[in-house]
């Protein structure tokens, strides 16, 4: 008899572990309460694009420098992005999130190095 009972138990123990997967998979959004944190990540986001457009607009570092300056200022606007309304701090399991964020990279390094060679081969052309 209490064989049947472990079998019976047994039984249950994938349906309960899948509805525990399944709800650690839905959103959890809070009861209520104005979005701060997405609103901040914006204006922040608004501050470092007007930055980077006011350092080209008026010239005010020598071209490498100035280069520099962007590339860092994309970047903190890319982890701000990531972290706020991509929410990817706030995941359960990061071992996706890794596998998507390389992959993006890995495109994006494509599309750049296939860029500059298409630029570089049309100077020759031209």
């Amino acid at each position: 008899m209490a064989h049947l009972s472990n079998q019976s138990h047994h039984a249950e123990t994938p349906d309960h572990e899948d509805r525990i997967e399944i709800g650690s998979l839905t959103p959890h959004f809070q009861a209520h309460g104005f979005p701060w944190k997405q609103v901040l990540g914006y204006v922040a986001s608004l501050l470092l694009t007007a930055l980077a457009f006011v350092l080209v607009m008026n010239h005010v570092l020598p071209p490498t420098a100035l280069i520099a300056v962007i590339l860092v200022l994309a970047v903190l606007q890319a982890m701000l992005q990531l972290g706020v309304f991509m929410h990817l701090r706030e995941s359960r399991g990061s071992a996706w999130q890794v596998i998507v964020l390389g992959l993006g990279f890995f495109m994006a390094a494509g599309l750049i190095i296939a860029s500059v060679w298409i630029m570089m081969f049309k100077a020759g052309v031209s």
